[in-house]
């Protein structure tokens, strides 16, 4: 028999302190769920043991938040950085789902909080301004993203995100911190490809973001647009590739 694999994941909330009831609830049954699962790999003869490492951060700047939380995934010597945003509603089995397609960076399917509720998957466009003789990017909303597969893309926002360990030790310390305007998230995930690792989203693995009095998903999208059996083509790319062999991107 070969010798079991032991997986450390770090789990991490970068909590602003104002959890809502149904995601505290919603987070309570999934930390029972990953408890049965590092269980199984103890009492069972699995090929992978998890070992499960969580944590809360406190009331701070959410990119201050994210990187403490990263220095204690490095701290612990974990594989794995989960990241949880304290207003999200997550299917029992999302770990497993974005861990089983072994990629660098990988996020669950989720969108924008406020109307007109955006996807957080992104395309970004980079170029060179003269005046001030910097690189830039401009990042836009992917509106007609693949639906129910594993898409790659240029970024994606972290309300929650499976990050691999290399990651975040090749960009080092404080990689989140930034004065920017874009959000830290995506400044990640573009640092992160400018090393050479790959973004994915899986728009299969759905992810609720609680708003005012609604529960933002995908379903509920779809209803808020109006999308229905015979107009589904306009909002998604099934596809995937144009007939230049490239991504067909409509953005907002």
């Amino acid at each position: 028999m070969s010798e079991q694999k032991v997986v450390k994941v770090a789990i991490s909330i970068p909590n602003m302190g104002y959890t809502d009831a149904p995601a505290y609830a919603n987070r309570l049954v999934n930390m029972l769920h990953l408890g049965k699962l590092e269980q199984r790999g103890l009492s069972e003869n699995h090929p992978t043991r998890f070992e499960f490492y969580f944590s809360v951060i406190g009331r701070v700047f959410t990119p201050v938040a994210r990187d403490a939380a990263v220095d204690l995934a490095i701290e612990s010597g974990c594989d794995y950085l989960y990241m949880i945003d304290d207003d999200m509603i997550c299917p029992d089995d999302m770990f497993e789902q974005l861990y089983r397609h072994d990629v660098d960076i990988v996020a669950p399917l989720a969108f924008t909080r406020n109307p007109p509720h955006h996807p957080v998957i992104y395309h970004c466009v980079e170029g060179y301004d003269p005046v001030s003789k910097k690189d830039y990017f401009i990042n836009t909303n992917v509106m007609n993203y693949p639906k129910d597969k594993l898409v790659e893309c240029d970024a994606v926002g972290f309300g929650a995100v499976l990050i691999k360990r290399e990651v975040f030790i090749k960009l080092g310390k404080k990689a989140f911190m930034s004065t920017c305007g874009t959000g830290e998230d995506i400044l990640f995930c573009y640092k992160a490809k400018k090393a050479g690792f790959k973004i994915y989203m899986d728009t299969a693995c759905k992810l609720g973001h609680l708003g005012q009095r609604v529960n933002v998903t995908e379903e509920y999208v779809e209803q808020y647009r109006g999308v229905n059996g015979y107009n589904k083509d306009q909002y998604y790319d099934y596809s995937t590739k144009g007939g230049d062999g490239k991504a067909k991107y409509v953005t907002a």
